[in-house]
């Protein structure tokens, strides 16, 4: 893996403010023109503001435009198509992150031929007051939807193996939420991945990201990843919970008025065996949908 490329996709929404700054970090020095195995890719979603005019200014960096801003997501995407890169590593365009901490991650994921690799935000780095209860919220919910403690499980620095991201680009949505998707993707589909130690500046401007709505939004995402790849985790114990509940409140109303079961403990019953029923016809599908994957992608004929 030493002599793999290395394409960094940056993308950015009227980032006037801190894609200089970002762009001179990287290409101090003229990394890209030494290193050919290395491109930085900012793609320019849509912005209202000269955030295109500024990163036309640096030769070694090469500018796709959007036409209009169709969110984050959409831009990673975009990157992703149009890199070149055996290992693809996105980058804030606000000023967040350090290049020392790009080029650790990059180095890890080379020497120990890693298929991803999360940046984790340490203790040293800056967090925005107003946002820390929603993450813990989101944090504890998908600790406790994937039984896995995860240290960060939305840093905006991590990197993959093109092979491993590309089948996925269409399970990313367009807007807020991509980073969550893809630490449930790995995480699904038990690829090998790593961690560094990052530190996160604070930003440059402000932020686009609103939070109640977005923090809904990744909910129903981190959900959607789950029903699709293990249906059972949510569908078989939201079943097998409805129908202890109409058994149990069964059991008491019979026992109180001793003139048989109520109508809401069998509607609860029916509805959770319904589930569950429900949760094993999805859960073939997506063994169906793996194994056409792995005959598609990893074993190709």
């Amino acid at each position: 893996m030493q002599s793999s490329t290395v394409s960094v996709i940056i993308p950015a929404y009227n980032e006037e403010a801190a894609i200089g700054n970002v762009l001179r970090e990287l290409t101090r020095g003229g990394i890209t023109e030494k290193n050919d195995n290395l491109e930085i890719i900012v793609i320019n979603d849509g912005s209202s503001d000269h955030t295109a005019d500024i990163v036309k200014e640096f030769s070694q960096v090469r500018l796709i435009n959007h036409r209009k801003n169709k969110g984050y997501g959409a831009a990673i995407k975009t990157g992703i198509r149009e890199s070149r890169g055996d290992l693809i590593v996105w980058y804030d365009a606000d000023g967040q992150h350090r290049p020392e901490d790009l080029y650790k991650l990059i180095a890890k994921m080379q020497e120990e031929d890693l298929d991803y690799c999360i940046g984790i935000r340490g203790g040293d780095s800056y967090e925005d007051r107003n946002r820390r209860f929603g993450k813990k919220i989101l944090k504890s919910f998908l600790n406790f939807v994937v039984k896995e403690e995860l240290k960060d499980f939305n840093s905006g620095m991590r990197g993959f193996k093109r092979s491993v991201i590309m089948p996925y680009l269409s399970l990313l949505p367009d807007a807020f939420g991509a980073s969550t998707v893809t630490t449930l993707l790995m995480l699904e589909q038990e690829y090998y991945g790593g961690e560094v130690d990052i530190t996160v500046r604070k930003r440059t401007g402000k932020s686009s990201v609103r939070q109640i709505r977005d923090g809904f939004r990744t909910i129903g995402l981190i959900l959607q990843i789950i029903v699709l790849f293990q249906p059972m985790r949510i569908l078989g114990k939201a079943g097998l919970a409805m129908c202890g509940v109409g058994a149990l409140y069964g059991i008491l109303r019979a026992f109180q008025w001793s003139n048989g079961v109520p109508i809401l403990a069998s509607i609860l019953i029916i509805f959770g065996f319904q589930l569950i029923c429900f949760g094993v016809l999805s859960d073939q599908i997506s063994k169906m949908r793996k194994q056409e994957y792995e005959k598609n992608f990893i074993y190709p004929k």
